[in-house]
């Protein structure tokens, strides 16, 4: 690495790493994404230095992302139904069917995510191009064929590249800290930093931790950085030409986007936030958040069980979200100070009416929910890794979810697959193992909890035995319904506690940014899961990891 460039070679370099490390988030362990030097640190250092015998900037830079994980667990998902991918909340009838019990299973699953960043010397530091693809697939399935997460079977000769993201930066004042204009396919996230330039412990502890929105899209985001921090989109999510069969309309119509975000620096290292966001859906639920196969919205037969949301009952329904909320962070960076703090509340409301006149199901559904979350940090001593944190999540909870109204989270869990991924938890089986590449499972994966909300409490405790090279985390975690879910088998009722987890990781740092990792958990289950016949045991896993930046 070098941290040799100009003020412009500086910026393109660790524009690049802030992107490769904002959008592989699916694949760092949450409690150590805060280790990771970036070029930011060494500012003083560099500046204090001669530079007359620097390298020219370079135009064009490549970093590759490689990550395997070998799992060894009693949750048992079907990866057959999203071609190769398992995901969705244990115990789940429908999606892929995840189940816990007696049997077993091993796999390892793969992922290369390089990324690519030109900037040409001639464009004077106005604009940048951005790409990135991913491979993904699990050891021995699939060979000889076309389709995404597959491939790693005898032969292989698969056609398997998922685009991640391709989009331009353009920088008018060529500062980008002053101003971005993102446009094209782009990490998207509901915190309010540029993704493209902003590392990803600030992304995950900032804003609203990826709870309502966490994954890519295509659109235009302008970020500017004076007199605070702001964040304006436009995004669209999905289409379709829902009225071209009855009304011979072949228009597309969207399910569309709005999200402006601000922020002010109260002290050195302390933001205060505000949001407002805005959801517009026409399609009539003929939009697909897997081509296809599983249709996206509130009303979708298949996405909830994937996802872990709250279907409505509704039939073809179009309507709006919005979304007001607060929040805030101090000292996420230990650079003030060993204790830091962040956290967010957020209000959903909206209305989803019914396009079918003679409908025997709701003629509309009224939305409205409260989410929260706090997160407190102690850096006790001497590196990155000696943290002790404890968290709380919080969301009301509907208790008929067939009625005209719903009282949770509204996440865009609801459109994508899946939409928001909040993994600051640190957990491995109360929520998934977010180091992860084509299995994302656990018992909560969408912030209303299947729309029964939720209540989570976890702590962890980690200290590097061997400075910046060997750190064992301890994580323990609670979580229950805000109310009690209707009985899966008649007459067994169900009780609000999800269970409790207890957790243990060793991560080491072979070379750097080159780690290896165990992880293992147990779970115990709790009455929310009585008369559940999918999950008749208690859940555990043993993950070995293994990470490599290379740039």
């Amino acid at each position: 690495m070098t941290w040799r460039f100009s003020d412009s070679g500086r910026q393109l370099r660790g524009g690049a790493l802030a992107l490769a490390l904002g959008t592989v988030a699916f694949s760092l362990p949450a409690w150590a994404q805060g280790s990771t030097p970036l070029p930011g640190a060494y500012t003083d250092w560099r500046e204090a230095k001669d530079r007359s015998e620097d390298a020219p900037p370079r135009e064009f830079v490549l970093i590759n992302y490689f990550f395997t994980r070998a799992s060894f667990t009693n949750q048992l998902g079907d990866p057959s139904g999203l071609k190769g991918v398992s995901l969705g909340p244990i115990g789940q009838v429908g999606g892929s069917q995840v189940r816990v019990g007696k049997d077993s299973a091993f796999y390892v699953e793969q992922r290369w995510i390089p990324v690519i960043e030109y900037s040409p010397l001639f464009v004077d530091g106005l604009a940048s191009f951005r790409a990135q693809f991913e491979v993904d697939y699990l050891w021995g399935r699939s060979a000889n064929t076309v389709q995404p997460n597959e491939g790693g079977g005898f032969n292989a000769d698969q056609i398997n590249i998922q685009t991640k993201n391709v989009n331009v930066a353009l920088y008018p004042t060529r500062d980008p800290g002053q101003l971005a204009i993102v446009v094209g396919t782009q990490p998207v996230y509901d915190a309010y930093f540029d993704p493209t330039r902003t590392p990803l412990n600030d992304i995950i502890r900032t804003g609203y931790k990826l709870a309502f929105l966490g994954s890519d899209a295509t659109g235009i985001s302008a970020f500017s950085g004076y007199k605070g921090f702001s964040r304006l989109s436009l995004l669209p999510l999905g289409s379709a030409q829902s009225d071209k069969a009855l009304l011979d309309d072949p228009r597309l119509k969207y399910a569309w986007l709005a999200m402006a975000d601000y922020a002010y620096p109260v002290a050195p290292g302390t933001n205060v936030g505000v949001s407002a966001w805005y959801l517009r859906d026409e399609t009539k639920g003929d939009a697909y958040a897997y081509e296809g196969l599983v249709k996206s919205g509130p009303a979708s037969t298949g996405l909830s069980s994937f996802t872990g949301t709250a279907r409505f009952n509704i039939e073809r329904p179009t309507g709006w979200v919005g979304w007001l909320g607060a929040n805030f962070h101090h000292n996420i960076d230990f650079r003030t100070g060993r204790l830091a703090a962040s956290g967010f509340a957020m209000y959903n409301l909206g209305r989803f009416r019914s396009s079918n006149p003679g409908t025997t199901l709701n003629s509309k559904v009224d939305i409205s929910g409260l989410s929260a979350n706090l997160e407190l940090l102690y850096h006790y001593g001497r590196t990155s890794g000696d943290l002790v944190t404890l968290e709380g999540m919080f969301s009301t909870g509907d208790k008929d979810l067939n009625d005209g109204r719903y009282t949770s989270a509204f996440t865009l869990n609801q459109y994508g697959i899946p939409g928001a991924v909040w993994f600051n938890h640190k957990m491995l089986l109360l929520f998934p193992f977010t180091s992860t590449a084509n299995n994302y499972t656990g018992a909560v994966t969408d912030l209303s909890n299947q729309g029964f909300g939720l209540q989570t409490v976890l702590a962890t405790g980690a200290y590097d035995i061997v400075p910046n090279k060997l750190n064992l985390k301890l994580g323990a975690g609670y979580a229950q319904s805000t109310v009690a879910p209707p009985e899966t088998t008649p007459g067994v009722a169900r009780g609000r506690v999800i269970g409790t987890e207890i957790n243990a990781e060793l991560r080491y740092t072979i070379r750097y940014l080159m780690t290896v990792g165990l992880h293992g958990g147990y779970m115990f289950r709790g009455s929310f899961y009585d008369g559940n016949p999918r999950v008749t045991a208690n859940p555990w896993a043993a993950f070995s990891t293994f990470t490599w930046y290379a740039f």
